[in-house]
């Protein structure tokens, strides 16, 4: 069931209807029911309940038993084995090719003639959210931080909340969990300010996102004729693709669950404002790299190994510098974990990983350089130009390490790269001429639209909440703009007959 059919619309109505209609304290059951529904509506077989259970259970049982032998050597052993088994499932479920791939390019390597194929894993939709969601519900009882569920079916709900299995964000249970069990009275203002960012959702989805695609899938289905200009245009728009496809589907998921009454965290704020790789990244996938910073690079950073290479480090080669070193191995890992949780395949490592970790390194080591060559020339940095120029440098940076995440292999992504800095003249005046990017000229135009109106909007976000500032205007201005949006999305939307939900691109995730 994907986000953006009528099915799962029809779905969230029938899910908030019953959920008002009845009692509170039964609330929390038919958002269970939904949940459950939702995760096996496609999906439905021995293997795939056996996942499910395997994830639940062992967090049920292991959450109970860390808080019964809290403080003790026991709770460390069960958080070991908790983590092992549900880490053990994901990459059995999501990463065994990833595996044989690398064993055959060793092979290869050493010329021994042995190949393993392929193999198919049926996974469920959002195995990787929920399963790291677990994680941090296991790590946060043995911190302390938070009780263990003793209901076993309250558990499951936290498990899989189904507005966050698609695409998230990362719940967590300190903060979440409660909000989930507890009864809610329906909120006619909740009710509004979730259905316009439902609505925003789809629009940057169904309008925006999808005519992007268009355009990238041609250019880069096509690259034998395509020429540098399209080709590279092609990779600066895909940055804009996944944005509005993840963050539309976030606007969506959040939305859904403001109506019900339950607050989620923040995925994005505004990221393409960043003026480095680093602040973009604190503004992108914002919950995944909170998870990440307080369940892997906190907890190795303060490990007794890095402590000691820490140590060695500052002794080495002094207090500062030695620190450097452990912090960057540190980050290393974290972003090798990113790369390898985005899916199966190096490009993934590449793109989402390595790249993201080298050009963060590169900012930071080469920071007091570029202060000192900026102080030589005169040149202002607190002025609007040059944070101008930060924003550009870094989007096209970002835009440069997602042809990787974009590409089908390592040499198709190499191969787009090759593409965009070669000079086919014969073949930039044929696809002028032709005319063949994808869409035509009022999908075009439609698309410059749309974007000009996502970024007047992004603008206005900078200066505070969109619907807050809506919510203050003229009821008839409100409503224009309101119905302004519902309208565009149903008239210019993509979907119906040849329009393919299974294609948003966060959901292999």
């Amino acid at each position: 069931m994907e986000l953006t059919t009528f099915t799962f619309l029809a779905f969230c109505i029938i899910t908030i209807l019953i959920y008002f209609i009845i009692p509170k304290k039964f609330q929390w059951i038919v958002l269970l029911i939904s949940s459950v529904t939702f995760l096996f509506w496609n999906n439905l077989n021995i293997g795939t309940v056996l996942q499910a259970l395997i994830v639940l259970i062992s967090s049920y049982v292991i959450g109970n038993l860390i808080e019964k032998n809290y403080e003790t050597p026991k709770s460390k052993l069960y958080l070991i084995i908790g983590i092992i088994i549900i880490v053990g499932q994901l990459i059995y479920l999501k990463y065994t090719n990833l595996f044989l791939v690398t064993i055959n390019h060793i092979f290869n390597l050493f010329k021994i003639n042995i190949q393993f194929s392929m193999v198919h894993r049926n996974s469920l939709i959002g195995i990787s959210y929920y399963s790291l969601i677990m994680i941090s519900c296991l790590v946060d009882i043995y911190r302390g931080a938070c009780k263990s569920q003793k209901n076993i079916f309250k558990c499951a709900l936290f498990m899989s909340y189904f507005p966050i299995l698609p695409s998230g964000p990362f719940i967590r249970y300190d903060s979440v969990g409660e909000e989930i069990y507890k009864g809610h009275k329906f909120n006619y203002d909740n009710m509004c300010r979730g259905l316009i960012r439902v609505v925003w959702g789809f629009f940057k989805v169904l309008v925006i996102s999808e005519r992007i695609g268009m355009i990238v899938d041609t250019v880069y289905g096509n690259l034998a004729t395509s020429n540098f200009i399209f080709v590279s245009a092609a990779i600066l728009l895909f940055p804009l693709q996944l944005y509005t496809n993840f963050s539309g589907s976030i606007d969506i998921i959040m939305g859904i669950s403001e109506i019900i009454g339950i607050k989620l965290p923040e995925n994005f704020t505004l990221p393409f404002f960043s003026k480095t790789l680093t602040e973009f990244w604190r503004n992108w996938h914002i919950t995944l790299g909170a998870w990440l910073r307080d369940y892997v690079f906190y907890p190795l950073q303060k490990s007794d190994m890095m402590q000691k290479l820490n140590k060695k480090c500052k002794d080495k080669f002094g207090k500062k510098a030695g620190k450097k070193i452990s912090l960057y191995l540190s980050m290393l890992v974290m972003w090798i974990f990113i790369g390898i949780w985005h899916g199966g395949a190096y490009t993934f490592i590449i793109g989402s990983g390595l790249l993201q970790f080298l050009i963060i390194f590169l900012e930071d080591i080469l920071e007091p350089i570029s202060k000192k060559i900026n102080d030589k020339l005169g040149i202002k940095r607190d002025v609007f130009s040059y944070k101008l120029y930060q924003v550009i440098r870094t989007y096209i940076l970002f835009a440069f390490t997602m042809i990787f995440f974009r590409a089908n292999s390592v040499s198709n992504a190499i191969e787009i790269i090759n593409s965009a800095l070669s000079l086919n003249v014969h073949s930039l005046k044929t696809q002028i001429s032709s005319g063949n990017i994808g869409i035509g000229k009022a999908d075009l135009c439609v698309l410059v639209g749309s974007l000009i109106t996502l970024f007047i909007v992004e603008l206005i976000a900078r200066k505070g909440n969109v619907r807050d500032k809506l919510s203050n205007q003229n009821i008839v201005f409100r409503w224009s703009i309101i119905y302004m949006l519902v309208f565009g999305v149903i008239i210019f939307g993509c979907y119906g007959a040849g329009y393919d939900a299974t294609s948003f691109i966060y959901r292999q995730f």
